[in-house]
Protein backbone atom coordinates (compact mmCIF):
# COMPACT_ATOMS: atom_id res chain seq x y z
CA UNK A 1 0.00 0.00 0.00
CA UNK A 2 1.39 3.62 -0.65
CA UNK A 3 -0.01 6.82 0.13
CA UNK A 4 -0.49 10.15 -2.08
CA UNK A 5 -0.50 12.29 0.76
CA UNK A 6 1.88 10.97 3.75
CA UNK A 7 2.75 14.47 4.60
CA UNK A 8 -1.07 14.81 6.36
CA UNK A 9 -0.48 11.82 8.46
CA UNK A 10 0.40 14.08 11.27
CA UNK A 11 -3.54 13.87 12.04
CA UNK A 12 -3.09 10.27 13.26
CA UNK A 13 -2.20 12.23 16.43
CA UNK A 14 -5.99 13.01 16.97
CA UNK A 15 -6.61 9.44 17.64
CA UNK A 16 -4.37 9.56 20.73
CA UNK A 17 -5.93 12.92 21.71
CA UNK A 18 -9.53 11.43 21.47
CA UNK A 19 -8.35 8.44 23.73
CA UNK A 20 -6.75 10.92 26.04
CA UNK A 21 -9.90 13.20 26.44
CA UNK A 22 -11.94 10.45 26.47
CA UNK A 23 -9.83 9.13 29.85
CA UNK A 24 -10.12 12.72 31.53
CA UNK A 25 -13.41 12.68 31.34
CA UNK A 26 -14.46 9.24 32.35
CA UNK A 27 -12.34 10.44 35.67
CA UNK A 28 -14.33 13.66 36.04
CA UNK A 29 -17.65 11.69 35.80
CA UNK A 30 -16.53 8.68 37.93
CA UNK A 31 -15.06 11.65 40.84
CA UNK A 32 -18.62 13.74 40.11
CA UNK A 33 -20.33 10.23 40.70
CA UNK A 34 -18.87 9.21 43.83
CA UNK A 35 -19.66 13.20 45.36
CA UNK A 36 -22.70 13.23 44.13
CA UNK A 37 -24.99 10.02 44.25
CA UNK A 38 -28.24 9.04 42.75
CA UNK A 39 -30.53 8.77 45.02
CA UNK A 40 -32.05 5.06 45.06
CA UNK A 41 -36.23 6.20 44.19
CA UNK A 42 -34.26 8.07 41.30
CA UNK A 43 -32.23 5.87 39.79
CA UNK A 44 -34.48 4.47 37.57
CA UNK A 45 -34.01 7.76 35.29
CA UNK A 46 -30.40 8.38 35.66
CA UNK A 47 -28.91 7.90 32.67
CA UNK A 48 -24.82 7.18 33.73
CA UNK A 49 -22.89 5.28 31.17
CA UNK A 50 -22.06 2.01 31.62
CA UNK A 51 -18.33 0.97 31.21
CA UNK A 52 -19.59 -0.76 28.21
CA UNK A 53 -21.36 1.85 26.82
CA UNK A 54 -18.15 3.88 27.39
CA UNK A 55 -16.00 1.67 25.89
CA UNK A 56 -18.33 1.16 22.72
CA UNK A 57 -18.06 5.49 22.85
CA UNK A 58 -14.59 4.89 22.73
CA UNK A 59 -13.75 2.48 20.46
CA UNK A 60 -16.48 4.52 17.72
CA UNK A 61 -14.69 7.78 18.04
CA UNK A 62 -11.49 6.06 17.82
CA UNK A 63 -12.07 4.19 14.13
CA UNK A 64 -14.19 7.73 13.25
CA UNK A 65 -10.97 9.35 13.33
CA UNK A 66 -8.64 6.92 12.31
CA UNK A 67 -10.75 6.17 9.15
CA UNK A 68 -10.68 9.87 7.95
CA UNK A 69 -7.16 10.08 8.41
CA UNK A 70 -6.27 7.24 6.50
CA UNK A 71 -9.29 8.29 3.82
CA UNK A 72 -6.61 11.98 4.12
CA UNK A 73 -3.48 10.72 3.17
CA UNK A 74 -5.02 9.07 0.17
CA UNK A 75 -4.16 5.31 0.47
CA UNK A 76 -3.58 3.01 -3.01
CA UNK A 77 -3.45 -0.32 -3.45
CA UNK A 78 -1.53 -1.86 -6.16
CA UNK A 79 -3.49 -4.88 -8.17
CA UNK A 80 -2.02 -6.65 -10.68
CA UNK A 81 -3.92 -8.87 -13.16
CA UNK A 82 -3.21 -11.23 -16.01
CA UNK A 83 -4.50 -9.94 -18.93
CA UNK A 84 -4.50 -11.76 -22.67
CA UNK A 85 -3.01 -10.24 -25.82
CA UNK A 86 -5.27 -11.14 -28.70
CA UNK A 87 -4.40 -11.54 -32.33
CA UNK A 88 -4.51 -8.11 -34.00
CA UNK A 89 -7.42 -8.08 -36.60
CA UNK A 90 -8.79 -6.03 -39.30
CA UNK A 91 -12.16 -5.87 -39.93
CA UNK A 92 -14.02 -5.14 -43.74
CA UNK A 93 -17.61 -4.03 -43.65
CA UNK A 94 -19.22 -4.30 -46.41
CA UNK A 95 -22.70 -2.89 -46.06
CA UNK A 96 -25.37 -2.54 -48.73
CA UNK A 97 -26.72 1.12 -49.98
CA UNK A 98 -29.24 -0.35 -52.76
CA UNK A 99 -32.66 1.30 -52.55
CA UNK A 100 -34.10 -1.76 -50.37
CA UNK A 101 -32.17 -0.75 -47.55
CA UNK A 102 -34.09 2.00 -47.26
CA UNK A 103 -37.65 0.48 -46.74
CA UNK A 104 -39.34 1.04 -42.78
CA UNK A 105 -40.37 -2.27 -42.30
CA UNK A 106 -37.12 -1.70 -39.87
CA UNK A 107 -36.97 2.13 -37.89
CA UNK A 108 -36.27 4.66 -38.99
CA UNK A 109 -35.31 2.35 -41.88
CA UNK A 110 -32.90 -0.86 -42.44
CA UNK A 111 -29.84 1.37 -43.55
CA UNK A 112 -30.65 4.14 -40.91
CA UNK A 113 -30.10 1.26 -38.22
CA UNK A 114 -27.58 -0.25 -39.98
CA UNK A 115 -25.42 2.45 -39.79
CA UNK A 116 -26.45 3.96 -36.72
CA UNK A 117 -24.85 0.59 -34.94
CA UNK A 118 -22.07 -0.10 -36.78
CA UNK A 119 -21.14 3.88 -35.91
CA UNK A 120 -21.46 2.38 -32.24
CA UNK A 121 -18.98 -0.27 -32.99
CA UNK A 122 -16.02 1.84 -34.69
CA UNK A 123 -16.58 4.31 -31.61
CA UNK A 124 -15.36 1.24 -29.01
CA UNK A 125 -13.82 -0.82 -31.58
CA UNK A 126 -13.50 -4.27 -29.36
CA UNK A 127 -10.00 -4.87 -28.10
CA UNK A 128 -7.81 -6.85 -30.74
CA UNK A 129 -9.44 -5.02 -33.80
CA UNK A 130 -6.76 -2.52 -34.87
CA UNK A 131 -8.36 -0.93 -38.31
CA UNK A 132 -11.35 -0.86 -40.10
CA UNK A 133 -12.37 -0.56 -43.67
CA UNK A 134 -15.59 0.61 -45.31
CA UNK A 135 -17.57 -0.96 -48.66
CA UNK A 136 -20.53 0.38 -49.88
CA UNK A 137 -22.47 -1.44 -52.58
CA UNK A 138 -25.39 -1.57 -54.83
CA UNK A 139 -25.23 -2.57 -58.38
CA UNK A 140 -21.36 -1.97 -57.97
CA UNK A 141 -19.22 -2.28 -55.22
CA UNK A 142 -17.30 1.31 -54.27
CA UNK A 143 -14.65 1.50 -51.33
CA UNK A 144 -15.40 4.30 -49.21
CA UNK A 145 -12.38 3.56 -47.11
CA UNK A 146 -9.71 1.39 -46.88
CA UNK A 147 -8.10 -0.15 -43.89
CA UNK A 148 -7.66 2.49 -41.26
CA UNK A 149 -7.29 3.81 -37.36
CA UNK A 150 -8.91 6.68 -38.11
CA UNK A 151 -12.32 6.59 -36.85
CA UNK A 152 -13.34 10.13 -37.60
CA UNK A 153 -12.90 9.19 -40.88
CA UNK A 154 -14.75 6.64 -41.60
CA UNK A 155 -17.56 8.25 -39.26
CA UNK A 156 -17.49 11.15 -41.66
CA UNK A 157 -17.78 8.45 -44.71
CA UNK A 158 -21.03 7.68 -42.92
CA UNK A 159 -22.25 10.75 -42.94
CA UNK A 160 -22.10 10.97 -46.45
CA UNK A 161 -23.55 7.76 -47.32
CA UNK A 162 -26.63 9.16 -44.78
CA UNK A 163 -26.94 12.15 -46.07
CA UNK A 164 -27.11 10.80 -50.08
CA UNK A 165 -31.03 11.16 -50.91
CA UNK A 166 -30.15 9.13 -54.42
CA UNK A 167 -31.62 5.78 -55.09
CA UNK A 168 -29.05 3.45 -55.88
CA UNK A 169 -30.84 0.21 -57.67
CA UNK A 170 -29.56 -3.13 -57.93
CA UNK A 171 -27.86 -5.70 -55.24
CA UNK A 172 -24.44 -7.02 -56.21
CA UNK A 173 -22.88 -8.72 -53.53
CA UNK A 174 -20.13 -10.95 -55.54
CA UNK A 175 -18.93 -7.37 -56.44
CA UNK A 176 -19.08 -6.47 -52.88
CA UNK A 177 -17.26 -9.27 -51.93
CA UNK A 178 -14.26 -8.52 -54.85
CA UNK A 179 -13.91 -4.94 -53.99
CA UNK A 180 -12.98 -6.37 -49.92
CA UNK A 181 -10.83 -8.88 -51.10
CA UNK A 182 -8.95 -6.57 -52.83
CA UNK A 183 -8.61 -4.13 -50.12
CA UNK A 184 -7.17 -7.42 -48.04
CA UNK A 185 -4.82 -7.89 -50.49
CA UNK A 186 -3.57 -4.55 -51.15
CA UNK A 187 -3.09 -4.09 -47.10
CA UNK A 188 1.45 -4.64 -46.41
CA UNK A 189 0.40 -5.45 -42.94
CA UNK A 190 0.32 -9.19 -41.45
CA UNK A 191 -2.81 -8.93 -39.60
CA UNK A 192 -6.03 -11.17 -40.14
CA UNK A 193 -8.40 -9.94 -42.20
CA UNK A 194 -12.23 -10.10 -40.70
CA UNK A 195 -14.90 -9.39 -43.11
CA UNK A 196 -18.41 -8.57 -42.21
CA UNK A 197 -21.70 -8.46 -44.80
CA UNK A 198 -24.38 -6.44 -43.92
CA UNK A 199 -27.18 -6.82 -46.05
CA UNK A 200 -31.03 -7.24 -46.83
CA UNK A 201 -30.28 -10.53 -48.68
CA UNK A 202 -31.57 -9.57 -52.15
CA UNK A 203 -28.75 -10.59 -55.06
CA UNK A 204 -28.39 -9.42 -58.50
CA UNK A 205 -25.46 -10.26 -59.77
CA UNK A 206 -23.42 -12.87 -61.30
CA UNK A 207 -20.38 -12.83 -59.73
CA UNK A 208 -20.97 -14.70 -56.31
CA UNK A 209 -19.65 -17.87 -57.02
CA UNK A 210 -16.46 -16.57 -58.49
CA UNK A 211 -16.12 -14.41 -55.45
CA UNK A 212 -16.27 -16.98 -52.98
CA UNK A 213 -14.01 -19.38 -54.67
CA UNK A 214 -11.57 -16.62 -53.97
CA UNK A 215 -13.07 -16.11 -50.81
CA UNK A 216 -12.17 -19.69 -49.71
CA UNK A 217 -8.53 -20.05 -51.74
CA UNK A 218 -7.31 -17.16 -49.49
CA UNK A 219 -8.83 -18.27 -46.40
CA UNK A 220 -10.82 -15.43 -45.97
CA UNK A 221 -13.99 -15.99 -43.69
CA UNK A 222 -17.36 -13.98 -44.59
CA UNK A 223 -19.49 -13.01 -41.50
CA UNK A 224 -23.08 -12.12 -42.86
CA UNK A 225 -25.61 -10.17 -40.69
CA UNK A 226 -29.26 -10.16 -42.68
CA UNK A 227 -31.31 -7.05 -41.59
CA UNK A 228 -35.14 -6.83 -42.60
CA UNK A 229 -38.42 -8.81 -41.85
CA UNK A 230 -40.65 -11.23 -42.94
CA UNK A 231 -43.34 -8.92 -44.37
CA UNK A 232 -43.05 -7.65 -48.24
CA UNK A 233 -42.85 -3.21 -47.99
CA UNK A 234 -42.85 -1.12 -50.50
CA UNK A 235 -39.46 0.41 -51.41
CA UNK A 236 -38.93 4.74 -50.59
CA UNK A 237 -37.58 6.68 -53.00
CA UNK A 238 -37.30 10.72 -52.28
CA UNK A 239 -38.14 12.99 -54.92
CA UNK A 240 -36.90 16.46 -56.29
CA UNK A 241 -38.94 18.49 -53.60
CA UNK A 242 -37.94 16.12 -50.66
CA UNK A 243 -41.13 14.46 -50.35
CA UNK A 244 -40.85 10.39 -49.82
CA UNK A 245 -42.50 8.61 -52.21
CA UNK A 246 -42.08 4.78 -53.22
CA UNK A 247 -40.78 3.44 -56.55
CA UNK A 248 -43.56 1.79 -58.59
CA UNK A 249 -44.14 -0.11 -61.64
CA UNK A 250 -44.94 0.73 -65.23
CA UNK A 251 -48.59 -0.16 -64.10
CA UNK A 252 -48.12 2.14 -61.19
CA UNK A 253 -48.25 -0.16 -58.59
CA UNK A 254 -45.66 -0.08 -55.52
CA UNK A 255 -42.75 -2.29 -56.15
CA UNK A 256 -42.36 -4.47 -53.04
CA UNK A 257 -39.10 -5.51 -51.40
CA UNK A 258 -39.00 -8.74 -48.71
CA UNK A 259 -36.14 -10.07 -46.95
CA UNK A 260 -34.00 -12.83 -48.45
CA UNK A 261 -31.81 -14.67 -46.28
CA UNK A 262 -30.34 -17.95 -48.51
CA UNK A 263 -27.30 -15.52 -50.13
CA UNK A 264 -26.51 -14.71 -47.04
CA UNK A 265 -26.56 -18.15 -45.45
CA UNK A 266 -24.45 -19.59 -48.56
CA UNK A 267 -21.87 -17.06 -48.02
CA UNK A 268 -21.18 -17.85 -44.53
CA UNK A 269 -21.59 -21.14 -45.30
CA UNK A 270 -19.38 -21.82 -48.17
CA UNK A 271 -16.68 -19.58 -46.20
CA UNK A 272 -16.77 -20.63 -42.55
CA UNK A 273 -18.13 -17.49 -41.42
CA UNK A 274 -20.98 -17.05 -38.92
CA UNK A 275 -24.71 -15.69 -40.21
CA UNK A 276 -26.93 -13.52 -37.68
CA UNK A 277 -30.57 -12.37 -38.61
CA UNK A 278 -31.81 -8.76 -37.17
CA UNK A 279 -35.31 -8.20 -37.34
CA UNK A 280 -35.57 -5.15 -35.32
CA UNK A 281 -32.17 -3.50 -35.87
CA UNK A 282 -31.64 -3.81 -31.75
CA UNK A 283 -29.27 -6.59 -32.89
CA UNK A 284 -27.12 -5.16 -34.63
CA UNK A 285 -24.53 -3.77 -32.34
CA UNK A 286 -24.66 -7.02 -30.16
CA UNK A 287 -24.38 -9.47 -33.28
CA UNK A 288 -21.28 -7.40 -34.79
CA UNK A 289 -19.35 -7.73 -31.20
CA UNK A 290 -20.11 -11.34 -31.10
CA UNK A 291 -18.41 -11.80 -34.14
CA UNK A 292 -15.28 -9.58 -33.47
CA UNK A 293 -14.75 -11.38 -30.42
CA UNK A 294 -15.60 -14.59 -31.46
CA UNK A 295 -13.03 -14.73 -33.93
CA UNK A 296 -10.46 -13.53 -31.26
CA UNK A 297 -7.45 -15.30 -30.71
CA UNK A 298 -5.56 -15.40 -27.91
CA UNK A 299 -1.82 -15.26 -28.47
CA UNK A 300 0.16 -14.21 -25.47
CA UNK A 301 -0.21 -13.00 -21.86
CA UNK A 302 0.69 -9.64 -20.27
CA UNK A 303 0.56 -8.72 -16.63
CA UNK A 304 -1.01 -5.41 -15.82
CA UNK A 305 0.22 -3.40 -12.82
CA UNK A 306 -2.48 -0.74 -11.22
CA UNK A 307 -3.22 1.75 -8.48
CA UNK A 308 -6.73 1.46 -7.17
CA UNK A 309 -7.54 4.57 -4.00
CA UNK A 310 -9.30 3.25 -0.81
CA UNK A 311 -9.91 6.39 0.43
CA UNK A 312 -13.61 5.93 -0.31
CA UNK A 313 -13.70 2.80 1.69
CA UNK A 314 -12.30 4.21 4.66
CA UNK A 315 -14.78 7.31 4.13
CA UNK A 316 -17.34 4.72 4.51
CA UNK A 317 -16.50 3.05 7.25
CA UNK A 318 -15.70 6.86 9.09
CA UNK A 319 -19.65 7.45 7.81
CA UNK A 320 -20.52 4.11 9.87
CA UNK A 321 -18.89 4.59 12.82
CA UNK A 322 -19.63 8.31 12.85
CA UNK A 323 -23.67 7.44 12.87
CA UNK A 324 -22.90 4.54 15.53
CA UNK A 325 -20.84 7.19 17.60
CA UNK A 326 -24.03 9.67 16.95
CA UNK A 327 -26.33 7.31 18.61
CA UNK A 328 -24.38 6.34 21.29
CA UNK A 329 -23.97 9.51 22.44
Amino acid sequence: MTFLRPDLALWALLVPLIVACWMVHRAFRDRFGRRFAVAPRFAALSRRSTRGRDAAVLLAGGLTAAALVLALVRPQATVTSRLPDYERQDLIIMLDRSASMKAHDIEPSRFARATLEIRHVIREKPDGIDRVALVGFADAAVVLSYLTEDTDSLLFYFDGVDADPNPLFGTNIGAALTSAIEVARKDDRPTRKLFLLVSDGEDHGEELERSLAASRTQGYQVNCIGIGTERAVPIPVRSGDGQETFLRDDNGRALLTRFEEGALRNIAGATGGRYVRSTTGEELQRAIADIVGGERRVVGWRTSTERRDLYPVFLAVAALSGAALWVLL
